[in-house]
């Protein structure tokens, strides 16, 4: 059931895309060569001009590449990128690698995600293939636990985080700058979309959060993976909500209801105009809940 529905997430955003006016690109210059780019149509690019070398993190889907490309080279003063980072393995944020690759970017992702890309039976939420995509889309640098940046130029590091979003998430800390790109640990006010068929879990996403919130500060920016430009409050507003939801939930179980109980007894009511989203709704973050808790999927 929710590869079904994981699947859809990556299928809705490009069909938006084809039905609608390609929405312009957003920059934000963070200074210190750093820049957010987004359309909120996919997951949050960021940017990072080291001189000789430009960092990409997160690459998007095609029917954004091209505006995409015209606004990495815009920001950097007509660059290419020769790095990729991917946060993880969902189609929306990796389906760019190709091209990327083609101007001469080497790609770099968690082991775990080179693994899925490659294999096309974890390949589900690209909805491509290497058959379909060309071998360039798959990462050629793989990390493990964390690797400095110092290699690319950059004062930085990547920080793997098991089991949280997926089993692949790594975030990129530029503590010299202050600024986190968090990918999709981070849905900005929003619920988040836990990919529990990926290693995900609610518990390790908690436990993600918390850790970031505590070597992080009150003047760390955080680039989401989606939603805003994000600050240390909105991280814990998320881990917040996480904790008293699944506590919420858990309590319900233990009682012995079943999930059509719990869903009728609407546990997270007084988050739902806070959170609730077209994908992830306060009815999907219950059963988000339930099944990691549980174990079932129905």
């Amino acid at each position: 059931m929710l590869r079904t529905f994981t699947t859809a997430i990556t299928a809705s955003l490009v069909l938006a895309a084809g039905t609608m006016a390609q929405p312009a690109f957003e920059t934000t210059d963070l200074g210190d060569g750093v820049y957010m780019i987004a359309n909120d149509r996919a997951g949050n690019v960021g940017l990072i001009d080291a001189g000789d070398n430009l960092i990409m993190i997160d690459t998007q889907m095609p029917p954004f590449l091209d505006d995409l490309e015209a606004a990495v080279r815009e920001a950097s003063g007509g660059g290419a990128p020769t790095l990729v980072i991917n946060t993880h393995f969902h189609g929306d944020h990796v389906l760019g690698n190709a091209h990327f690759a083609a101007l001469g970017a080497a790609i770099l992702a968690h082991r775990n995600v080179a693994e899925r890309l490659a294999n096309p039976v974890h390949n589900e939420l690209t909805g491509s293939t290497p058959d379909t995509l060309g071998e360039d889309y798959l990462p050629n640098i793989e990390v493990g636990q964390a690797m400095m940046l110092t290699g690319f130029g950059v004062t930085g590091e990547v920080l793997h985080f098991p089991n949280a979003h997926t089993d692949g998430d790594i975030i990129v800390n530029l503590p010299g700058s202050n600024i986190i790109h968090m990918g999709d640990l981070l849905f900005s006010g929003r619920y988040p979309f836990i990919d529990l068929d990926a290693g995900g879990s609610v518990e390790g996403f908690i436990a993600a959060l918390d850790e970031i919130i505590g070597f992080s500060d009150d003047e760390t920016r955080f680039i989401a993976g989606h939603g805003p430009l994000s600050t240390r409050d909105d991280i814990i507003a998320s881990r917040d909500m996480l904790i008293e939801g699944r506590a919420r939930v858990a309590a319900l179980v233990e009682e012995g209801h079943d999930l059509a109980a719990i869903q009728e007894q609407n546990p997270l009511a007084d988050f739902h105009d806070a959170w609730n989203w077209g994908f992830i709704t306060t009815e999907r973050m219950v059963w988000t809940f339930y099944r990691d808790i549980t174990g079932l999927t129905e």
